[in-house]
C-alpha cells in the first residue's frame, strides 16, 4: 500500500522493498507525490532519498520535486526566522510574555536541519489577560487580518465562542500568517473531549528561553512540547495532521531530556495514556534511537497496540480532501451532545452570521439571513454530504477512523 511505503521512505528505521518500488507505475508515483504535497513531506523525503535510498529506482520527476521542496523550505525557514524574532521583540517591548509553539521550536531546536520541519504559519501563545494587548500591538505594528469579514466581527466571534486562538493575522511584512493563542487545545477536538487547563498551566510554569539568531525566544519545555504534540495529534486531530508528528517526537526526544516521571503523571491526569502510548510507539517504529522511558502502565497499554497500530499508521496519511466529510460522519456518530451540535449549526451567533453575509450583526436585518443559511444547508450541503458519503474511499477511511477513535476512547 502506497501510504505505508511512503512512511517507510521517510523513516530512518524501516526497510524499503526495492523491487516493490521499481514496480510502481507513473500513476502510483503521482499518487504518492500528492500525499507528499498534502502532508508537507517533500523536504524530509528528499533528505532520506539522499541519505538512505540513493540506489532506489525513484523517478527523476519525484527526486526533482522533493529537492525543490527542500530548497523552498530552506528559503522559507530563513524568512520565518526573521518573522519570529521580530514578533518576539514587538511583544516583549509591549510587556507581553509570549511562547512560540510547535514548529518554531522543532525546526530550530530539534531537527538536524530546520528545512526538514516546514512551517506554514506562526503560533504564538500569550496569557489570557494580555490577549487583546498583543492583538492591538501587532495591528499597530502593521499586521492585518488574514481572512474575510471585518476584523472586529472576527475577533468578537473568536472571543465569544471561546476559540483557543484569535483570527489569523498577516505579519507586518506580509511574509507569513500568525495566530495568537490563548490556549493549546480545541474546546472539543476530534474525540469531543473537554479542554483541560492543566496542560496549559504546566506549559507556562515550565517555559524556557532559547535563542534564534541571538534573539531569546520563549518556548515550551521539551516535556511540555511532547505532551502538546501528543494531545494535539491524538485527541484534537485523531492523527489527521500527518506523519510529521512522528519525526517531531523522534527528533525532540533524541535532542532534549524529557522528564519522563512528570510526563507519565500528566498523561494519567489527562486521561490520555492510550494516545501517548500509540504515538510514542509509532515514533519508535519508524525512527531509530528514540530514547523513550516507558512506565509500567504504558508497557501494559502497549501490549494492546496490535489491534490498532496499522490502522493508526494509515490515518497519518489520509486524504486531506476527505477530512471535512470524515469529521461530519464522526460528529453524527457521537451521541454525546448531538442535539446541541445540531442547534448550534442551525442557530449560529449573529457575529458568526455577519462573517457569512454582509450585514451588521447589530441590525435586525441579520435575522433574515438565517432562512438563507438553512436553505443553503438543505439544498446544497446536505445533498453534497450524502453524495460524498457514498464514495468507497470515504467509507474505507471512515472505518479506519472509527476503529482508531474507538480504541483511543476505550
Amino acid at each position: 500500500m502506497l501510504r505505508l511505503l511512503l512512511l517507510d521512505l521517510i523513516s530512518d528505521r524501516r526497510e524499503v522493498d526495492a523491487q516493490g518500488v521499481a514496480a510502481l507505475d507513473t500513476a502510483a508515483w503521482r499518487t504518492l507525490l500528492d500525499m507528499v504535497r498534502q502532508h508537507r513531506l517533500g523536504a524530509l523525503l528528499h533528505w532520506q532519498l539522499e541519505r538512505r535510498h540513493a540506489g532506489l529506482a525513484v523517478p527523476e520527476m519525484v527526486r526533482d520535486e522533493v529537492k525543490g521542496a527542500w530548497r523552498t523550505s530552506t528559503r522559507r525557514l530563513l524568512g520565518m526566522q526573521y518573522e519570529l524574532t521580530t514578533l518576539s521583540k514587538l511583544l516583549g517591548a509591549a510587556g507581553v510574555r509570549s511562547i512560540a509553539l510547535k514548529g518554531a521550536f522543532l525546526a530550530y531546536h530539534a531537527y538536524p536541519d530546520a528545512a526538514l520541519r516546514p512551517m506554514r504559519d506562526l503560533d504564538i501563545l500569550v496569557q489570557e489577560d494580555r490577549l487583546i494587548d498583543a492583538w492591538d500591538c501587532l495591528l499597530a505594528a502593521g499586521a492585518t487580518p488574514a481572512g474575510a469579514g471585518g476584523a472586529d466581527e472576527r475577533l468578537n466571534y473568536a472571543l465569544s465562542a471561546d476559540k483557543h486562538h484569535l483570527p489569523a493575522l498577516q505579519t507586518p511584512s506580509g511574509f507569513s500568517k500568525l495566530e495568537l493563542h490563548r490556549g493549546i487545545q480545541s474546546v472539543a477536538g476530534a474525540l469531543n473531549r473537554d479542554r483541560d487547563t492543566r496542560l496549559l498551566d504546566g506549559l507556562w510554569e515550565h517555559a524556557i528561553s532559547l535563542p534564534i539568531a541571538t534573539t531569546p525566544i520563549g518556548f515550551p519545555a521539551p516535556t511540555d512540547m511532547l505532551l502538546h504534540l501528543i494531545m494535539h495529534a491524538a485527541y484534537d486531530h485523531l492523527l489527521n495532521n500527518g506523519p510529521l508528528v512522528l519525526s517531531d517526537i523522534a527528533f525532540l526526544v533524541r535532542r532534549h531530556a524529557i522528564d519522563w516521571r512528570r510526563f507519565w503523571q500528566t498523561v494519567i491526569a489527562l486521561r490520555s495514556m492510550r494516545g501517548a502510548v500509540l504515538l510514542l510507539d509509532l515514533a519508535d517504529r519508524y525512527w531509530r534511537d528514540v530514547p523513550i522511558v516507558w512506565s509500567a502502565a504504558a508497557v501494559e497499554v502497549r501490549g494492546e497496540l496490535d489491534a490498532v497500530r496499522d490502522s493508526a499508521a494509515l490515518l497519518l496519511l489520509q486524504d486531506r480532501g476527505l477530512m471535512p466529510d470524515i469529521w461530519r460522519k464522526r460528529s453524527i456518530g457521537q451521541p454525546r451532545g448531538a442535539i446541541r451540535r445540531l442547534i448550534a449549526r442551525l442557530f449560529i451567533s449573529r457575529i458568526e452570521m455577519a462573517l457569512l453575509y454582509p450585514v451588521d450583526p447589530r441590525s435586525p436585518r441579520i435575522l433574515l439571513c438565517y432562512p438563507r443559511r438553512w436553505w443553503r444547508l438543505a439544498t446544497r450541503r446536505v445533498p453534497e454530504a450524502w453524495r460524498t458519503g457514498q464514495r468507497a474511499d470515504l467509507r474505507r477511511q471512515a472505518a479506519i477512523d472509527t476503529r482508531v477513535s474507538h480504541w483511543l476512547s476505550t
